[in-house]
């Protein structure tokens, strides 16, 4: 590559190539001994050699993310879109005479890729060997590890000198056979070295003389070349100093006992008190060995520390305070708030309108229907009709009755009727449920009472007393199944779509408007030259306009001034123009930092729910402690049933059972002994 890129910039002719190609030609190590022929020769200044070297770092650089980010797309963990459009951005870079940068790098620091995902790619690449070609180079991309090579040389040089280099190309060994001539000098081992490839670690001039001048070293060898071994980093971590689940509270041990006095504190905090604290990440320092090749070494990554209302940061940057006295929360996109109380000590109705509060909420009367309470963690007395949306647990005291609540913790709660409830959580109710839709990621649990006529899905299983009455529609009840997670994840996803529509609208926008304003910048000088050659031309007719010789010089003077009036005019609604463009375009840049930070906050989200889905498996089981009324129908992930009779003090499950000496899954129902 090095040959062809110093040809292609005419720095060497065709023979000048081809002698240096034979020169090097047995060399383990071609590019870098044709580097240090060019060199030894004076073929090339030190500009040239700079030069060179650039191009031939940032084409190896390109080729490196081709088949990194090949691998990215064929392993499905980033789209070829993405993967274009970073290749399109470094490509640029170089167009700018800007060293490109590695895309493996670049994805790990914005999270476009974790790390799981990262050594996923390096282990593909490690069992890998690509061809050789124009857009997949034999070596793999840096930033993954390559597969090991032997650098081991065992040979002898000029003057009774073996030499020796381990495996990993780290120590060059030279020791005296009984051929070794004392006339050799430090200069022709350095050069035989060098000739052999080893160009980084050498020992001193001085230090070779005294190998030769010793008389020992004839069994003994002479380390003389020393690589640096690479220094693995840490990633960045963040330690929280407050209970960051709320979702702990009403949990079902490994029995599936309900242990009903384990709520679990709401955290409370301070002002001045020590929220979280940042490690910050040990960069990676890569080594080297004794032939200049960069050893590789995992790359490391950071995690921001986000904050928002009722905190502050030290002035270090690495550490959260609370501002305030109140309840601390961590949101699914990570960032550490502090939030008051709101009281409100009446009904929420006409005379208060919507609560849309940014921490807890407390009322102390109804929430009357039509109106809405949105905060952190809810607690009121009574829904009557109200709208509850919550970022963490509600508690409704005395019952509900044509309400709706989402909620991303659990939900307490009297009783239900003809109501409908979506959470994260556990929904616990003291007495019944009647004529309710129910979906939770976490399980239903009646304490004391009966589900009647509804429609539940569930995801940690079902705990009640009485399911069904005689005189009612059976109950269908889902339990398994995590449809309050799936849909949210598919709602994150809308948005993520939404926000990417947005941001490629506003991208279009501003290349539209970086053309226009280039065109009315080139119109821009355009004109301003017309201006200088008019005003240029009335000078030097003003200067001649006693000339009797030149007639009609007082008329073309008119002429001009007329033009230049023109021209002036033009020119400011283009100056007008241009600056309403600039406008726009930093308009445009503000919408789309909003819409970056929108996004981080949705990606963030995605992959806390993600998480939550992945250790929180569903659990297919209810427990009735009472009756179970025919008709009640029951399904789990992958199986359903009716039950045809009275049942009491069961526990129906999904599992395996037997048919027709076949194992099937199904609904199995057994006494809850």
């Amino acid at each position: 590559m090095l040959e062809k890129l110093a040809l292609q910039k005419k720095f060497i002719t065709n023979a000048q190539c081809a002698q240096a190609m034979e020169a090097c030609r047995d060399a383990k190590n071609l590019d870098l001994a044709l580097k240090n022929y060019f060199e030894k020769k004076n073929i090339l200044t030190d500009k040239q050699m700079k030069q060179l070297l650039a191009s031939y770092a940032a084409l190896k650089t390109i080729q490196n993310n081709q088949v990194f980010g090949n691998c990215a797309v064929d392993l499905g963990l980033v789209s070829k879109e993405q993967f274009i459009g970073e290749m399109t951005r470094q490509t640029n870079k170089i167009a700018e005479k800007k060293q490109p940068e590695l895309i493996s790098k670049i994805w790990i620091q914005n999270q476009t890729l974790n790390q799981e995902q990262y050594q996923k790619i390096v282990q593909q690449l490690q069992g890998e060997q690509p061809t050789q070609s124009a857009a997949k180079p034999s070596k793999p991309v840096a930033e993954a590890a390559p597969p090991q090579i032997d650098y081991s040389i065992d040979t002898e040089i000029d003057g009774g000198i073996h030499l020796k280099v381990d495996a990993l190309g780290m120590a060059a060994l030279i020791r005296k056979t009984k051929k070794f001539k004392d006339t050799v000098s430090a200069a022709k081992i350095i050069e035989q070295l060098e000739d052999n490839g080893i160009v980084y670690g050498l020992v001193k001039s001085s230090e070779v003389e005294k190998f030769i001048n010793s008389s020992g070293f004839k069994t003994k060898p002479f380390r003389v070349a020393r690589g640096t071994d690479p220094v693995k980093g840490k990633d960045a971590r963040i330690e929280y100093f407050f209970e960051t689940d709320y979702l702990k509270a009403g949990g079902i041990d490994e029995d599936g006992n309900i242990d009903f006095k384990d709520r679990g504190p709401i955290p409370w905090v301070e002002k001045g008190s020590l929220l979280a604290k940042k490690f910050p990440m040990t960069k990676a320092r890569e080594g080297k060995n004794i032939f200049g090749e960069e050893l590789y070494v995992p790359a490391v990554a950071d995690a921001a520390l986000k904050y928002g209302t009722g905190v502050i940061r030290s002035s270090d940057s690495f550490k959260l305070y609370a501002e305030i006295n109140g309840t601390p929360t961590l949101d699914p996109s990570n960032k550490v708030q502090v939030s008051h109380v709101f009281t409100a000590p009446d009904d929420i109705d006409y005379e208060t309108g919507h609560i849309n509060y940014d921490g807890d909420i407390v009322i102390k009367g109804s929430l009357k229907s039509g109106f809405k309470a949105v905060g952190h963690v809810v607690r009121v007395d009574t829904v009557d009709g109200g709208e509850i949306q919550a970022a963490g647990n509600v508690t409704v005291l005395n019952g509900m009755i044509g309400g709706f609540v989402y909620a991303r913790g659990n939900v307490n709660i009297k009783f239900m009727r003809n109501s409908t409830i979506y959470c994260l959580g556990n929904l616990i109710v003291d007495k019944e449920i009647l004529d309710s839709r129910i979906i939770t990621s976490g399980a239903v649990i009646i304490k004391n009472g009966e589900i009647i006529s509804s429609d539940i899905i569930c995801n940690k299983g079902l705990f009640t007393k009485h399911l069904g009455t005689e005189k009612s529609a059976p109950n269908t009840i889902t339990f398994g199944v995590d449809t309050f997670t799936t849909r949210e994840l598919k709602n994150i996803q809308d948005q993520i779509e939404h926000t990417t529509d947005g941001q490629e609208y506003i991208h279009e926008k501003l290349d539209s408007l970086s053309e226009e304003l280039s065109r009315d910048t080139r119109d821009t000088l355009a004109l301003v030259h017309e201006i200088d050659r008019a005003r240029h031309e009335n000078f030097l007719l003003s200067k001649n306009q006693g000339d009797p010789t030149s007639p009609g010089l007082k008329s073309q003077i008119q002429v001009n001034s007329r033009l230049l009036v023109r021209l002036d005019g033009e020119l400011n609604q283009l100056l007008d123009r241009i600056e309403k463009k600039k406008k726009q375009k930093e308009k445009f840049k503000t919408e789309l930092t909003k819409l970056e930070s929108t996004l981080e906050k949705l990606r963030g989200e995605q992959s806390n729910f993600t998480l939550w889905q992945q250790r929180n498996p569903g659990i297919s089981q209810a427990i009735v402690t009472g009756r179970v009324i025919p008709g009640t129908i029951i399904k789990g992930p992958e199986a359903s049933t009716e039950i045809l009779e009275v049942r009491n003090n069961i526990k129906i499950l999904q599992t395996l059972v037997t048919k027709d000496e076949d194992s099937e899954l199904g609904i199995d129902i057994v006494d809850n002994t």
